[in-house]
């Protein structure tokens, strides 16, 4: 039996595309403060094909991916906006034309997932009584995840 994956030590990390069409891979800026991710539901809509000429059961064949969803990445909030920062530069990035790749990185996978993805400006903070207070960096999917290997390096 291979190991299990834990948590432990993930590496969500974001970067603008340096030549359009070419995801980078190095130089991503890791996200600080990151304590969850939305699963991300890639599956395509359902076409029904029933027809009279069915039976038993209906019939369907496969539609288009919708990756209008909101998705996000929950973050500690911290008085200097750590991960926020980072966040609403990749905004900037992206309001300036260029195109932006999320990329998670799970310690025990010899590869890291890339998303591109058109990331929303943060908002406001989630607070509860007597709790951390966590900020939700949001985003939609824009093209098809990639699996290869991690970066090779980071900016500073």
């Amino acid at each position: 039996m291979s190991n299990l994956l834990t948590s432990i030590g993930v590496i969500h990390s974001i970067l603008k595309e340096a030549t359009a069409g070419t995801r980078p891979t190095t130089g991503y800026v890791k996200i600080p403060g990151i304590i969850e991710n939305t699963e991300l539901d890639l599956d395509p809509d359902t076409i029904d094909t029933t027809s009279y000429d069915n039976l038993k059961y209906k019939s369907s064949v496969p539609g288009l991916i919708d990756t209008s969803s909101i998705q996000s990445l929950t973050a500690l909030a911290t008085e200097d906006e750590d991960a926020e920062t980072v966040w609403d530069g990749a905004v900037d990035d992206y309001e300036a034309g260029n195109a932006i790749w999320l990329c998670v990185e799970i310690p025990g996978k010899s590869d890291a997932t890339y998303i591109p993805i058109i990331p929303i400006r943060t908002g406001a903070y989630t607070t509860s009584v007597n709790d951390k207070i966590t900020i939700k960096l949001k985003y939609t999917v824009n093209g098809d995840m990639v699996f290869a290997a991690k970066p090779t390096a980071y900016a500073e």
